[in-house]
């Protein structure tokens, strides 16, 4: 139905997401969980890493040489940055959409990734965004003047 490359860029792409899940439960940053409870989340995460694993060397071979039609080492590269990129622009959005009520404390303006601790990916780049646009010349001149 798909082809190789197409098939390889799922798995990883769903993978991914699983990872990123785990992670996120572990490290206790609710604002990019897609499920509200971290052991739900664990799961979830896990089920998909490892029905991704399944999916794709149980649909068809897979052991095959990049003459005979299987991916060389670049065009394989390029697939797994191109699934883990969209991975993390997916969990970005699916958990903006899920966590849309999300407000808790709010965190210092220049927080970075601590910032979705407690609020989602959305409201915390636009709070963020807003602040470097206000304050870019001043943020940057220690670094630029002589």
């Amino acid at each position: 139905m798909f082809t190789f490359a197409t098939d390889y860029y799922l798995c990883i792409l769903i993978a991914a997401i699983g990872a990123l899940q785990i992670a996120c439960s572990i490290g206790k940053i609710r604002g990019l969980l897609i499920f509200k409870s971290p052991i739900i989340a664990r799961g979830g995460g896990l089920a998909l890493a490892g029905a991704a694993f399944i999916w794709f060397f149980s649909t068809g071979t897979r052991n095959i040489n990049d003459y005979e039609g299987g991916l060389d080492a670049n065009t394989q590269a390029l697939f797994f940055f191109f699934g883990a990129f969209s991975a993390v622009v997916v969990t970005f959005v699916v958990a903006s959409i899920v966590n849309y009520r999300m407000a808790g404390p709010t965190a210092p303006r220049d927080a970075g990734l601590d910032a979705v601790r407690d609020t989602n990916y959305a409201k915390a780049l636009a709070r963020s965004l807003s602040y470097w646009w206000k304050n870019w010349r001043t943020q940057t001149k220690d670094y630029f003047s002589g």
